[in-house]
């Protein structure tokens, strides 16, 4: 039997068994994912042992922000671990009374030549390449090798408090093929977290598709300065994920009800909820792996890869700026290889259909000797077929359209239409589809429709509309069921969402931000003027323009979310959405998002367009915020005299050069001024003879020359024959409307090594 000697001077003077039976082991080892030691303390039952052959389950605990694995940085934040501190309700009692094995992780990421931060895990930003999700595979690996566990992950789940309970949502999220239950103390619901060079402002509530496997509990405080986030959060996890508990208890911000947990933990190990067989997925990474696919993009900007459906048969794809509805990456190029469950060595048919464009292929690819398909995709909205000729139809809904309100309304019948897609093989002859309620509290009022006949390839809209109402109040995300039959026999089964939202008020006290400057409330508690929009300024609203819906209070504005249907808004895959932390404010919970719609240059004179708001304003004690919802309708007029706008710059593999944008009407100009940045060269010890001279190049979107996709917005063009420098960018833009004007961008480029190509 393996004995791992404890070598903590800590551990030496306490002993090895404690009196209750635990035995603690503090201890290390080298990690090759952060190249240095790690260490970790390991709590084990009494009967570890006495019983030699006994295998345990593992719950792995994070600590909180300035917390280390044994609580030494920070004055009461051992509690948890031994004796009557927290009121007897800590590690050691439970492991006395359980047979489970408790391992405590350090989550420093700080090396000494590195600069102070505090932050653990990597889910701030962090001065450092190493991310945590790896270290955590390595190290469950490790202990699996040096103790008795049960080395699968339905014996295997993770907790922690404050940062560490942000850790532990974030991490069972990010792998749900490594745990099954997931305990949270207190945790942040949202922090900045992902590649170090293009983090996301990441939320919980916004990745509730990863839990369905996960059985998830969260436990705070009633004087919590966090309590009023989990409120928020709360609302979309108990809709949306079935297997999700919350508990308050009388307490602050600590491991309030750690026995609780721990047994609800034991619980769920016992009775682990089914490997999901057909699966969601969404990643914040431009490369990773799960359920034993392998996904790698060359996304090197802030986004999020979404994967629908994941089944045999095929998936859903799509590569998105924000969640739900961001822009599209369509200039990504994504890998995808799939899991083992191929007949190995066997061709397979593949229809791949690009739901923004409508264009549709199919191919033939040859499964390896593992039984795996690699496929090569891009990053716009996706529905893959998969099949071995002859092969059946292939169902899915592709979207679903409200047509007698603005938005899905609680309390008030909601009629929508659905388009139905074949991405098979084989004709459906009279497609039936019926759907049916998920969630508590809906009622279908009608949910049958046909279509005739779908063929291979073909999209079609189902006959009649779908009648549901959502009886509960509150933002609230109801879930659907949709089945699809045919005259073969056969059926597909897919769950949708919609969004429903409160009856609200008109909001009168707004304003159209459309280029303007405004004293603008940022971070809950600052102002700062600034120019809001982008148009002419006059506060109303034209075709053409970026607004942005302000709410004035005291003399000051705030930005607000602002979500519509309408079709003249946001055309194009345009889609701006922004957070606003309010760390400023208490340093931790949450961001206020607002947004920036676009209208098109095609709106009509007259169009009123409704939108729902919201937007918060600081409660009376830290954290508390309030949440203001209401309707504002705005009125479009005038012509479009915007010029188009670029979003944002960047320079890949030296060479190439790509830039983003958007307009209200089509773009059909952008030349890219390159002006070399002396200064800046110097300072980095650029060395050239003479300054370089400008040089001038045109951007297309023509999928050509270096441009990944046509007409996806983003312009591009290859560069040669230039020296290594800094250069300032100046953009001169047009569009087909004759608007045309500059820009200047933010930040010099560096060119490297172009005149070599």
């Amino acid at each position: 039997m393996f004995m791992l000697q404890p070598r903590s001077s800590w551990a030496q003077n306490r002993g090895d068994l404690l009196a209750s039976g635990v035995e603690v082991i503090d201890d290390y080892h080298y990690s090759n994912a952060f190249s240095n030691n790690r260490n970790f303390r390991v709590f084990l039952p009494p009967s570890y042992r006495k019983d030699s052959e006994k295998r345990y389950p593992v719950i792995y605990f994070f600590h909180g922000w300035a917390q280390r694995y044994f609580g030494s940085m920070g004055s009461g934040y051992s509690n948890y671990d031994f004796g009557d501190d927290n009121d007897g309700d800590n590690i050691e009692k439970f492991v006395s009374e359980n047979d489970v094995i408790i391992v405590k992780v350090d989550g420093l990421n700080q090396f000494k030549v590195e600069p102070i931060n505090l932050s653990p895990y990597n889910v701030s930003l962090v001065s450092t390449f190493r991310q945590f999700p790896e270290y955590f595979k390595e190290f469950v690996g490790y202990i699996d090798a040096h103790y008795r566990t049960i080395p699968d992950r339905t014996h295997r789940g993770i907790s922690g408090l404050s940062m560490g309970g942000f850790m532990t949502f974030w991490l069972s999220a990010k792998l749900p093929d490594w745990v099954s239950a997931a305990g949270n103390f207190c945790g942040s619901s949202e922090f900045s977290a992902g590649p170090l060079d293009f983090p996301v402002r990441y939320a919980h509530a916004d990745m509730y598709d990863n839990f369905k496997a996960i059985s998830m509990r969260m436990h705070n405080g009633n004087s919590d300065r966090l309590r009023f986030y989990h409120e928020d959060m709360n609302r979309y996890l108990m809709n949306a994920v079935p297997h999700y508990q919350f508990k308050q208890y009388e307490a602050s911000h600590i491991t309030c009800g750690m026995g609780d947990m721990f047994a609800f933990m034991m619980q769920a190990f016992k009775t682990p909820l089914p490997l999901p067989e057909k699966w969601d997925y969404i990643d914040i990474y431009p490369y990773f792996e799960v359920w034993d696919y392998k996904i790698e993009t060359s996304r090197n900007r802030s986004g999020y890869t979404v994967l629908r459906d994941v089944i045999k048969d095929g998936f859903y794809l799509a590569v998105r700026n924000f969640l739900p509805d961001g822009e599209l990456m369509p200039n990504v190029d994504v890998q995808v290889l799939t899991a083992p469950i191929y007949e190995i060595n066997t061709e397979y048919r593949v229809t791949d259909i690009d739901l923004r464009t409508k264009g549709s292929k199919q191919y033939s690819v040859q499964s390896d000797a593992s039984g795996r398909l690699k496929l090569a995709l891009n990053g716009s909205e996706h529905q893959i077929g998969i099949g071995i000729a002859p092969s059946m139809a292939n169902l899915s809904m592709t979207n679903f359209k409200i047509e007698n309100l603005d938005w899905a309304e609680s309390g008030k019948v909601v009629e929508f239409s659905m388009n139905v897609l074949n991405k098979g093989f084989a004709i459906a002859e009279n497609v039936i589809a019926e759907i049916s309620a998920v969630s508590e509290g809906l009622d279908i009022v009608s949910g049958q429709g046909k279509i005739k006949d779908l063929k291979p390839q073909e999209e079609e809209k189902v006959n009649g509309l779908f009648k549901v109402r959502n009886n509960r109040m509150g933002y609230d995300i109801a879930k659907f069921q949709v089945d699809f039959t045919d005259d073969s026999g056969a059926s597909w089964q897919e769950e949708f969402e919609i969004l429903f939202k409160d009856p609200v008020d008109k909001i009168t006290n707004f304003v159209i931000a459309d280029g303007k400057e405004f004293t603008i409330v940022k971070e809950a508690v600052d102002s700062v003027s600034m120019v809001v929009g982008v148009g002419n300024g006059d506060g109303i609203a034209n075709p053409g323009e970026t607004i942005v819906l302000l709410i004035e209070e005291g003399g000051k504005y705030l930005r607000t979310d602002a979500y519509t249907t309408n079709k003249y808004i946001n055309s194009g895959n345009v889609s701006i959405r922004i957070a606003d932390p309010w760390q400023n404010y208490d340093h931790i919970g949450g961001s206020v998002k607002y947004t920036m719609p676009v209208l098109d240059s095609e709106t009509p004179e007259g169009e009123e367009i409704p939108f729902y708001v919201e937007y918060w304003t600081p409660g009376s004690i830290s954290g508390q915020h309030i949440i203001h919802k209401g309707k504002v309708n705005v009125e479009v007029s005038g012509k479009d005299q915007t010029i188009p706008q670029v979003e944002w710059v960047q320079v890949l593999n030296d060479d190439l050069i790509e830039a983003r944008v958007y307009d209200g009407a089509s773009v059909t100009g952008v030349m890219l001024t390159f002006s070399p940045n002396e200064e800046k060269s110097t300072l980095k010890h650029v060395n050239w003879d003479e300054t370089p001279p400008a040089f001038s190049i045109e951007l297309k979107d023509d999928g050509q020359g270096g441009d990944a996709v046509k007409d996806d917005g983003v312009y591009s063009a290859r560069i040669s024959g230039k020296p290594t420098y800094f250069y300032d960018l100046s953009f001169e833009v047009r569009d087909s409307l004759g608007n045309k004007g500059k820009h200047q961008a933010g930040e010099p480029v560096f060119l490297k090594e172009t005149r070599w190509r």
